[in-house]
């Protein structure tokens, strides 16, 4: 069993079974067969380094199963008026697939969709620009399914992500919480609504509300966080060492990557998780080195976020 429950309620290790389902908007941008699978299980790997500070309960992420949408479908989960405006309503798609039809399988604890489309928000506090839409405490419920932005081909829907699945585990963005405690903590993983963040991880009041939520399951939904109702069914898990966007990239300068342009110094020799990137005219803009680039003392640490943070292989 991959995870210890007391009788006290209390669970060590979350082992999620993720199931990506790629929309039509989204397989277009992204490789295609082996090379799709690598990846988003590198993509999965990166989300999980956000959670690996986490120790109680540790997190864990399994690729359950990729799963391409039909275009039938999508017109339908969708709507084909979102469609033709290039943007989708992430609540009323939510909904729809929990209230009236939802195609995929429920036998995991997490559906993530992986789109192209702009993601939309009606909230007047969120004022419409998000990169991901979930529903809190939804993993393991009918309300399991999130949505996130992705490009299919830098990673750049990472932090989205790793938002929606702290958000379907039962935590809240940082300013929402009533203590006045949490509100002061700023830059951390919920700390906004578009997947950008200063820290990596999230904050002392995000993990102790997914700590709480989880606790407090019924044993059902202990059995599914804890992995065991995918246990046999999936098709591609993580592996013990798995790749990390600097492994996928071949070492690959990240601002050739993100700007086409040079880095102002040799990138591996520069210091910490962050380089300059030299573009047109003098201007220098600086951007995170990939997820999973050595770095600190003796390289024994990886970056994530632009942070140096031990790295989870290792332990």
């Amino acid at each position: 069993m991959a995870t210890t429950t007391h009788d006290t309620g209390k669970v060590s290790e979350v082992k999620l079974g993720v199931q990506m389902v790629l929309d039509l908007h989204y397989r277009p941008l992204s490789r295609k067969s082996a090379s799709l699978t690598r990846y988003l299980t590198t993509f999965l790997s990166a989300v999980e380094l956000r959670f690996s500070d986490m120790t109680d309960p540790k997190i864990k992420l399994v690729l359950t199963d990729i799963v391409e949408m039909k275009a039938a479908d999508q017109a339908k989960i969708y709507d084909e008026i979102h469609i033709l405006m290039n943007t989708i309503y992430g609540r009323w798609t939510r909904d729809y697939l929990k209230e009236k039809w939802n195609p995929f399988s429920r036998d995991t604890a997490i559906t993530l969709i992986m789109t192209g489309f702009d993601l939309w928000s009606a909230h007047d506090t969120v004022g419409g620009n998000i990169t991901n839409s979930a529903d809190e405490n939804g993993a393991c419920t009918k309300s399991n399914v999130a949505l996130c932005e992705d490009d299919g081909l830098t990673f750049s829907g990472v932090g989205s992500a790793a938002q929606a699945i702290a958000k379907l585990l039962g935590a809240k963005y940082d300013f929402s919480y009533g203590s006045r405690s949490c509100q002061t903590y700023r830059g951390y993983l919920l700390n906004n609504y578009d997947g950008t963040s200063d820290h990596y991880n999230l904050s002392p009041c995000g993990k102790e509300e997914i700590k709480k939520e989880i606790e407090g399951s019924n044993d059902q939904r202990k059995t599914c966080l804890s992995g065991g109702l995918n246990e046999n069914k999936a098709k591609m898990e993580v592996q013990e060492s798995p790749e990390l966007p600097f492994d996928f990239f071949n070492r690959t300068n990240p601002c050739n990557l993100k700007h086409g342009a040079p880095s102002c110094k040799p990138w591996r020799n520069v210091d910490g998780c962050k380089v300059d990137c030299c573009l047109k005219q003098g201007v220098k803009e600086a951007v995170n080195k990939h997820d999973g680039t050595p770095c600190g003392k003796g390289k024994s640490n990886i970056c994530s976020n632009g942070e140096c943070i031990p790295d989870p292989r290792k332990k």
